[in-house]
């Protein structure tokens, strides 16, 4: 009788250094697609983070959370992403162009506008330089 187990073990692939899912999410266009995502979830995000602080309200009350709780989060979480984004590189250009679309650049837009509200300043114009490789990109 054939053993499968020892017939199969002489063709066996090198197993990856690397899980390649860990490695997709370093690349530059996973980071700009994540951004665009999160912006356009925000009302989902929005909505967990009402459940959380009906499920805990003494924690809500102790860290004080007020009504835009769920912007707050929605926009911190896109920008994780967005920071690490390196527009100058050939992998970043080619995310521009995959991403040069009218809901990236609104979502860069609505980031703008909370960043702005908040004083930070560095990260509005990071993500204008951002935007406006996406609009330079768009095809008309």
């Amino acid at each position: 009788m054939i053993d499968p187990d020892r017939l199969f073990s002489a063709f066996s692939l090198p197993e990856p250094e690397v899980d390649p899912f860990m490695d997709f999410q370093k690349t530059q266009t996973f980071k700009l697609g994540m951004f665009k995502k999160i912006i356009w979830n925000q009302k989902t995000i929005e909505g967990k983070m009402d459940k959380f602080i009906e499920m805990m309200p003494e924690l809500a009350e102790k860290i004080n959370f007020d009504s835009d709780a769920g912007e707050f989060v929605t926009h911190t979480r896109a920008w994780t992403y967005l920071k690490d984004f390196d527009l100058n590189s050939e992998q970043g250009k080619d995310a521009c162009r995959i991403f040069s679309d009218q809901y990236t650049i609104t979502a860069c837009d609505l980031a703008i506008s909370f960043w702005e509200e908040r004083e930070e300043y560095e990260r509005c114009a990071y993500i204008k330089k951002i935007q406006d490789s996406l609009k330079n990109n768009l095809i008309p």
